[in-house]
Order: structure tokens, then C-alpha cells, then sequence
């Protein structure tokens, strides 16, 4: 296994009561990432998707929990994190690149600093560029990255990325500031990258459609207000979601045939708005949205649970939610 999460819990302390207040950003999460595996990490924005990738990565120490690489607790005795061997790429690709350097000045580095001869540093930038599938790299060696589309930006983060022979990468929503045109393309250059390089990817994203495109033979993990809700084999997870939370957010999701959007009947919730990190609720977080939620829900904490092929979930109500149905 390349990457495992074991009980995660980070919280953020603030004020001067520190000991006493804290949002708990991320409430014992357990994951597992296989060499050139892709994990889609799913959920609504400030549900703790980019707090757990920075804990994946090594940038952010946990409140408590282990994180191994390659069978190792990187916080450890010893423990260096995972850089080099994990890279991340994050939503904004023009905060990820210094404005005053050319497309030679910010690859040519790293490819000196990685061992590339400096007499072939302009052929291998080439290389690099042509690969990520900037076109033609003669015309681009010397632009700046305002002289570029935001997918042009976003695939010369991946080549930087790669530049340190990475396993894994950290991609957070790394589609959500393209053109909708364009993400695919920027989508298919990461399974190339997993497929040709070997490199596995956690994808962190809010969007199911982009999600369900990129680690179709892949796993989801579905993430609600600090923990995990629903996880297994994407497709057989979102042909038959057992959780409530998973089940609203398909509801919602656009339907491209206006017939079936039309007979779609919206699942209600509760409340629109999450509860607040710094207190959450008792027992299920889901329990003051779930339309379904009994007194069990408010009480006691529900253990993610396998129901086939590696399909858990956190919910005690499974067995008697009526069956699933889009339409």
C-alpha cells in the first residue's frame, strides 16, 4: 500500500481559551491510497477535503493518528514527510507560479536541481513541455505565465510536478478555475500521468461529474464535515448509494437530458446549511439535514460499515432507507 491514513483527527485550535475551543476539521478518517491507484475525495467546500490532502502530503501534522508511506508513520521517529515523493497540485495555477519568471526559468531549475545536465536543460524543458501537451514548446519556452490560458497554466504545474519522479500527487480541484471546454483535456492528461508515469492520485474535488470521469476505475470516498460517510468502487458506489448525504448531492447534480431533469424529484433536507466545525453535533453529523434521521442518529456515532466488495458506510440506517432512485 502506498498511502495510509489511520484515524486522522486534526483539530484547529484559536483564541486565547485554545485548550477549550477548536473547529475539528477532520474527525477520524481512515483511507488507503495503492500504488498507482486514484482516491477521489468527495464532499462540500469546508468539509476538511484539503485539510486531509495536506495531511496526506506531510504539510500539516495531525492532532492525532498516523499517516504511513510505503508502510512508514512519516511522523515517525525520523520521519522527513513525503516530499519529494508526493507533489500537489492546487485549484489556482497562476498563485502556483511566480509571475516574473518564463516557462524555461520555472521548469529549468528543478530539472538541474533533479539531476539534468545543464547543457541539456533547454532539450529536456522541450521534452517536458511536450509531454504535458504545451504546444509548440519553441513559442513557449519564454512566455510568462499571465501570457497563458488557465488549462496552459494548470499543465505547466503538472510538468513542474512530475519533475521529481513523484508516486503520488495531491490534486486539489485542479479543474474548478477552467474553462468548462478544457477540463476534460486537463482530466485526460492526469490519467496519462497515472497510466504511462505509474503516478497515483488523490483528487479533491466538489464535483461528482468530474470525480465519476477521472477515477472511474477507481475508489470515492464521500466526506462530510470532517469524516468519512460513504467509500468503495466508484461505480458501485454511485449506482447504489446507501448513504442520505450521497444520495442528496446526486439528486442535485445537473441531469443533461431536460426530460429526466423535469420528472427528478429534489431529495429534501432538514436544513440547508451545514453545522458549524467548532460544534459539530452529537453522534451522526448528517442527523440535522437527513430527512430519515431517527433517535439512534443523534446518539451514537456510526461506524463506517463494509456492505460488499469493499462498499462501507457510516450509517445506521442503511438496511431500512427505501431503495435508491433517481428519477
Amino acid at each position: 500500500m502506498l498511502l495510509e491514513l489511520q484515524d486522522i483527527h486534526v483539530i484547529f485550535q484559536r483564541g486565547w481559551l485554545r485548550k477549550r475551543r477548536g473547529a475539528h476539521a477532520v474527525a477520524g478518517v481512515s483511507l488507503a491510497l495503492e500504488e498507482k491507484g486514484i482516491l477521489a475525495l468527495v464532499g462540500e467546500s469546508g468539509c476538511g477535503k484539503t485539510t486531509l490532502g495536506r495531511v496526506a502530503l506531510g504539510l500539516l501534522r495531525p492532532t492525532s493518528g498516523k499517516v504511513l508511506y510505503e508502510g512508514k508513520d512519516i511522523w515517525g521517529r525520523g520521519g522527513k514527510g513525503l516530499r519529494p515523493t508526493g507533489q500537489t497540485v492546487y485549484q489556482d495555477s497562476y498563485s502556483a507560479l511566480n509571475p516574473v519568471r518564463t516557462v524555461y526559468q520555472t521548469l529549468a531549475p528543478p530539472l538541474r536541481r533533479y539531476g539534468t545536465p545543464r547543457k541539456r536543460l533547454r532539450e529536456e524543458t522541450k521534452k517536458l513541455l511536450e509531454f504535458v501537451g504545451i504546444m509548440p514548446p519553441d513559442y513557449f519556452l519564454n512566455k510568462y505565465p499571465y501570457h497563458l490560458s488557465g488549462g496552459m497554466r494548470q499543465r505547466l504545474v503538472f510538468a513542474r510536478a512530475i519533475i521529481p519522479k513523484p508516486k503520488l500527487i495531491v490534486a486539489d480541484e485542479p479543474v474548478s478555475m477552467i474553462d468548462a471546454s478544457l477540463r476534460l483535456s486537463i482530466l485526460d492528461l492526469m490519467l496519462r500521468l497515472n497510466r504511462e508515469l505509474g503516478i497515483a492520485f488523490l483528487y479533491i474535488t466538489h464535483d461528482l461529474a468530474t470525480a465519476r470521469y477521472f477515477a472511474q476505475a477507481g475508489r470515492i470516498a464521500v466526506m462530510y464535515l470532517g469524516a468519512i460517510v460513504e467509500e468503495g468502487r466508484m461505480e458501485e458506489v454511485l449506482e447504489r448509494p446507501l448513504h442520505p448525504y450521497l444520495r442528496a448531492l446526486l439528486s442535485a447534480a445537473p441531469i443533461p437530458d431536460p426530460e429526466l431533469a423535469r420528472k427528478r424529484e429534489l431529495m429534501p433536507l432538514r436544513e440547508a446549511e451545514p453545522p458549524s466545525a467548532e460544534h459539530p453535533p452529537p453522534g451522526c453529523r448528517f442527523h440535522p439535514r437527513c430527512p430519515y434521521a431517527q433517535e439512534i442518529c443523534a446518539r451514537e456515532i456510526p461506524p463506517l460499515r463494509d456492505f460488499g466488495d469493499g462498499h462501507r458506510v457510516a450509517c445506521h440506517l442503511v438496511e431500512t432507507l427505501p431503495p435508491w432512485r433517481l428519477t
